[in-house]
């Protein structure tokens, strides 16, 4: 057994299929329950895209299912390898947590993700199981989720890592004041957003969004030494947002709380142009832009539901604290207190 496991790492990472059946075979003539052996037939097929029905019945039929989500909970305990060295017979002479393991797991997770292999209903069931997605492995096969310490500690980060990476969000909603405003009412509010990954507790965010000010009303503003008065189309932002992940079952993610700070401004149309000549002697015409700058900040909660892989669907609250007055071109007192619901989907 131990040299057979020297030798399985290379040969997974090469996919070399003709040494593999070798292995395959030798496992399952050395202990005729040998789940390994089983386990790496099927991943064989299913990479060769052969067919897998009578493997995948044998396995089943012959509780190796019970047997590797055993051995995954064993894996996951903080004595691990205590236990196998007491009991080696237990685990079939394959100890836990070996490389083998992982490598299986995210072979198994990598064909659940790829477009190049349409996997029926048994070869994704059973592809749940080696990945260590226990709990749809269960819920495909009729059968209630077992929620142990071990296990929930030991099947998650396999997931995360492949389902749960770095994720584009487009969203969409209303922004409004608490209390009377001279300047702006209930507007609509859109965004693009890049977030890390859901692997992590605390989850960072990089985020755009503007609002369309189609109620506002105008407003003065300090403009070359005299007061303007202009209409603001639009408001923009961009920053940097962190969120502490409250809660993750695996389809259902919480984000609280979740706190955004970054820059923007008010668009007000007005600019400043002025001509230069260039070390050619070209004259070249310069342009700046004259608008209200923003600091805003948030703070809020973020509930998401999972679709399926790195799909999710949810809404974001927040409350929003925009000292627009920071910025001393703007003449008259804005308030400072805004809320906001935003449904978005992330992908």
């Amino acid at each position: 057994m131990t040299a057979v496991l020297q030798k399985l790492p290379n040969v997974l990472t090469k996919n070399d299929f003709g040494q593999l059946k070798t292995i395959i075979n030798t496992l399952k003539g050395t202990c005729e329950k040998n789940e390994l052996g089983r386990r790496l037939e099927i991943i064989s097929q299913l990479l060769q895209k052969q067919n897998t029905s009578l493997s995948i019945k044998a396995y089943l039929e012959g509780h190796y299912d019970d047997m590797l989500i055993q051995r995954f909970d064993a894996a996951a305990a903080r004595n691990a390898n205590g236990m196998y060295r007491q009991a080696p017979k237990k685990y079939q002479y394959f100890p836990l947590n070996h490389p083998v393991d992982s490598l299986l797991k995210l072979k198994a997770a990598a064909l659940l993700q790829s477009q190049s292999y349409a996997l029926n209903t048994e070869e994704t069931t059973i592809s749940y199981l080696f990945a260590d997605h226990i709990d749809e492995f269960l819920r495909e096969r009729n059968r209630k989720p077992v929620k142990t310490a071990s296990s929930t500690a030991n099947r998650y980060p396999v997931k995360k890592s492949i389902m749960n990476g770095p994720t584009i969000g487009l969203s969409a909603g209303i922004f409004s004041p608490f209390d009377s405003n001279p300047i702006f009412d209930q507007s609509g509010i859109f965004g693009i957003s890049y977030m890390g990954s859901l692997n992590n507790s605390i989850v960072s965010e990089l985020v755009y969004k503007f609002r369309v000010h189609n109620n506002s009303r105008p407003f003065d503003m300090r403009y070359k030494q005299e007061i303007r008065e202009v209409n603001p189309n639009s408001s923009h932002f961009i920053g940097l947002g962190l969120g502490y992940k409250a809660y993750d079952n695996g389809t259902l993610v919480v984000l609280l709380p979740k706190i955004n700070t970054g820059l923007g401004f008010i668009w007000t149309g007005l600019s400043d142009s002025y001509y230069y000549t260039d070390e050619w002697g070209i004259e070249r015409k310069s342009t700046s832009l004259r608008n209200v700058k923003t600091w805003q900040n948030s703070i809020g909660i973020t509930s998401m539901i999972r679709l399926q892989g790195k799909t999710f669907i949810g809404v974001e609250l927040n409350y929003h604290l925009i000292p627009y007055n920071w910025d001393d071109k703007l003449v008259p007192h804005v308030p400072s207190d805004y809320g906001s619901a935003e449904f978005f989907i992330r992908f």
